[in-house]
């Protein structure tokens, strides 16, 4: 009979952890929109199986069932509740690259003003009714413990103990070493929304944490980085490097948000959102650019652009994962050239974002100026105005030493999301005419307007200045706005998108304007890491071999990103495809790149540095 008992109590207790982890799955998914219902029944285990995992730790350690739960139970309500309000404002949850930006996000993530929907009401709920009965459970528990006491060093228990972890650890080893368990998910990486709903947010989000550490690309080495690089090796003789003439004044802007939501499909608007940017012809190049982030993640932008490096190896933010130590840019080469003293980077915003007041003297940067350094700016909303923004460069060109050329990298803010705010109203609202939009759409709409006004402020005083000033300017990423909106434009909502589709909502325009002759053209498709060396050869400045480098692969691969790559052909590709010429080119990039980020102590700086101009 007592063997009886025991095994029964066994059984009992397996059910109850079992349906326990089950219910946590049900409710933490609820706080995604997802239902059980909508999940295959291996996603369901495989989900499930990670939680168990955690909770037999915790239970082998505790030895408690009820304060296990307990536990538990409030971390996933944490877990829900944030990735509730970070999909709000972003259009995914937390993924494990968020760890590194947790300052950024909580300095923005304050000021967004939030709504509640039926599944966070459920969500809410359903956790609520787990702790009230561990709650009663616990309480029924202890008054057992009083005629009973517990003895945490029971052999029974200690043996038990060691058996669960002894489990744990198998089964760790075995969905490390096993390709069963992560089977064709660590490959969705060109959306982390349909990742964190196809496979549900526990198993996508520890997939995707396998991929923050860089490897060494297969195949790798230093004499095949130099061989690949020496064979752009060669002087800039048509580059601007004459006695009687100084290079241009150089204005670099990556504009917040900045996009052409046109690209999606029919929109039609009370009145014309970029009507400016759209007269730009004479001295003009215009084209878009693919991105490898959507609605956030704006440093990632920053560096592709600055180094020519692209996010497609890249895991995670390199601004704060990876920059430990002085590393060329765009930026190290413009000041080797001649009449470029300084360079000043410009974020009106919090200096510490993204770490760039660490990061930007590694790229070269002279001067950082910040939220801090503007007096009485125009606000938009609780931002810093492009206007302001760009007034700020206007007076940094008047003030600037007499015979030098002015250098600016610019990062915008006035575009940042969230496009809520029923306290600020616009000169100019712009209205959608074509549906019924929401206030996000048209708020976003009304600030690029804005940007828009400003940028023709920009152009008309440089078209007005006797030097020559070249500009370039480039979208971060496109907003994150409603499903509606995209059903609306596209016919489908964001989770039937195809990659195709998905990609549209990547790309940005870009422009390189100039107050003196340069090629006009149309560009179709290019990607943020090329736009540096595209700018700099328009420019005539003198580039690097990695610059030449580039600009030989985006005839190849004019568009590469970490949601997908396109050739010459306009074929799109992903990542992780093999044995055709496209991975033969991406491998050889990968390499270089390795060596450029990582390789420290072999770095091919010669390769990557543009040689110290000097006078014939």
């Amino acid at each position: 009979m007592e063997k009886n008992h025991i095994i029964l109590n066994i059984i009992k207790k397996s059910l109850l952890f079992i349906t326990g982890n089950l219910w946590e799955f049900i409710y933490l998914e609820l706080f995604f929109k997802k239902t059980v219902s909508e999940f295959p029944a291996d996603i369901i285990i495989k989900n499930v199986a990670l939680i168990m995992l955690v909770n037999l730790i915790i239970v082998c350690i505790l030895h408690s069932m009820k304060a296990t739960f307990l536990i538990s139970c409030i971390f996933m309500f944490i877990i829900g509740i944030a990735n509730y309000f970070v999909i709000s404002f972003r259009g995914y949850g937390i993924v494990f690259m968020d760890f590194y930006a947790v300052k950024t996000a909580a300095t923005v993530a304050g000021e967004y003003s939030y709504k509640i929907d039926a599944y966070f009401i459920a969500g809410c709920l359903a956790g609520a009714a787990q702790l009230a009965i561990l709650f009663i459970v616990f309480r029924l528990e202890r008054k057992k413990q009083i005629q009973k006491p517990y003895n945490y060093f029971k052999k029974s228990s200690i043996a038990a103990s060691f058996a669960g972890i002894a489990v744990c650890i198998l089964f760790i080893v075995w969905i490390n070493f096993d390709a069963f368990f992560f089977k064709g998910i660590s490959k969705i990486t060109w959306d982390h929304n349909i990742g964190i709903n196809d496979y549900g947010y526990l198993l996508y989000f520890l997939s995707n944490a396998e991929k923050t550490e860089i490897d060494k690309p297969a195949g790798y080495s230093v004499k095949k980085v130099d061989k690949i690089l020496s064979a752009y090796e060669k002087s800039d003789k048509n580059s601007k490097d004459s006695t009687d003439s100084k290079n241009p004044n150089i204005i670099m802007i990556m504009n917040e948000s900045f996009s052409d939501l046109r690209i999606l499909g029919n929109m039609d608007t009370d009145k014309s959102v970029m009507s400016f940017y759209d007269s730009l012809s004479e001295n003009t190049i215009k084209g878009y650019a693919q991105s490898s982030v959507y609605g956030g993640y704006t440093a990632n932008s920053e560096f592709e652009f600055l180094t020519g490096c692209s996010k497609v190896f890249l895991p995670g933010n390199p601004y704060l994962q990876y920059m430990d130590g002085y590393l060329p840019s765009i930026i190290s080469n413009i000041k080797a050239q001649k009449g470029y003293s300084e360079a000043i980077a410009i974020h009106p915003y919090n200096p510490s974002g993204y770490n760039r007041n660490r990061v930007y003297p590694l790229l070269y940067f002279d001067k950082f100026l910040s939220a801090d350094d503007f007096k009485n700016p125009l606000l938009v909303r609780d931002y810093i105005s492009d206007l302001s923004d760009y007034k700020k460069i206007e007076e940094l060109y008047e003030q600037k030493e007499k015979g030098t050329s002015l250098c600016v990298f610019n990062v915008t803010m006035q575009n940042h999301n969230p496009y809520n705010n029923t306290g600020y109203k616009f000169e100019e609202d712009i209205k959608v005419t074509s549906f019924n939009s929401d206030m996000q759409t048209e708020q976003y709409l009304s600030l690029m307007k804005m940007s828009d006004d400003a940028l023709k402020q920009l152009v008309t005083y440089f078209k007005n200045v006797d030097e020559p000033v070249i500009i370039i300017l480039f979208g971060d990423h496109q907003p994150h706005l409603s499903d509606s909106f995209y059903t609306h434009m596209m016919g489908k909502e964001p989770l039937q998108f195809t990659q195709e589709d998905t990609m549209k909502k990547y790309q940005v325009p870009f422009l390189i304007w100039a107050n003196y002759d340069i090629p006009e053209m149309f560009i179709e498709k290019a990607s943020i890491n090329y736009l540096s060396s595209i700018f700099l050869s328009v420019a005539g400045l003198k580039m690097s071999n990695f610059n030449r480098y580039l600009l030989d692969l985006y005839k190849k691969l004019p568009a590469i990103s970490a949601v997908g790559s396109y050739d010459s052909s306009k074929k799109l590709h992903e990542a992780e495809e093999k044995d055709s010429e496209y991975a033969s080119l991406m491998k050889e990039y990968e390499m270089i790149q390795y060596n450029y980020l990582f390789d420290e102590e072999n770095r091919l700086d010669r390769h990557y540095n543009v040689s110290e101009i000097t006078p014939e």
